[in-house]
């Protein structure tokens, strides 16, 4: 079946995997190239050198169109305060449950806007489809990627993200739904 997304993403069939980050993996993204739609995987976790090595893993698997998905959000700001009264709140669930409570809270996983080291991942081993979550590459990324031969895409959840989506100069906008588990767009 032949429609623009897979003239465009080089693919036989118009299925994208969903990259899921952390559950997804170069072997599963591998098959659904090998099958003819466009296998994913979730770097938002991951630093560049396990980008790198999982990107060479899917290209030791298949000679198809992959994609590369990667968490573009804003760092939060840390406030001991505010993460000490969050763990107050939540004491007495940890208490319920058995748990030891974490010492502090984790800012959660990088974001691809400040690690140069997932964007000279991607500039080195040249995946064929990128996407971001959450957010947008800052517009110089955007350039050093289109210039890497990278079809770009990202995720929205509402007609305001996707026209910036379609600014930004993205080549397709992923629609997500409240059905992907919560995850937000730009």
């Amino acid at each position: 079946m032949k429609t623009r997304l897979t003239e465009l993403l080089g693919i036989d069939h118009p299925i994208i995997q969903a990259p899921m980050a952390g559950v997804s993996t170069p072997a599963l993204a591998a098959a659904v190239s090998n099958a003819g739609g466009l296998g994913s995987v979730g770097f938002g976790a991951y630093d560049g050198r396990q980008a790198r090595e999982m990107m060479r893993d899917i290209k030791a698997r298949t000679n198809r169109p992959y994609h590369v998905n990667f968490f573009a959000h804003r760092a939060p700001t840390q406030s001991e305060a505010v993460d000490k009264a969050w763990l107050d709140e939540l004491s007495p669930f940890f208490e319920e449950l058995g748990v030891e409570p974490p010492a502090s809270l984790d800012a959660g996983p990088p974001s691809f806007l400040d690690d140069p080291d997932q964007i000279d991942a991607v500039l080195e081993m040249k995946p064929p489809v990128v996407s971001f979550h959450f957010g947008l590459p800052h517009k110089e990324q955007i350039v050093r990627l289109r210039e890497s031969g990278a079809k770009l895409l990202a995720s929205a959840t509402s007609v305001d993200e996707a026209i910036a989506c379609e600014r930004a100069g993205m080549d397709a906008v992923i629609a997500q739904g409240v059905e992907a588990g919560g995850h937000r767009g730009v």
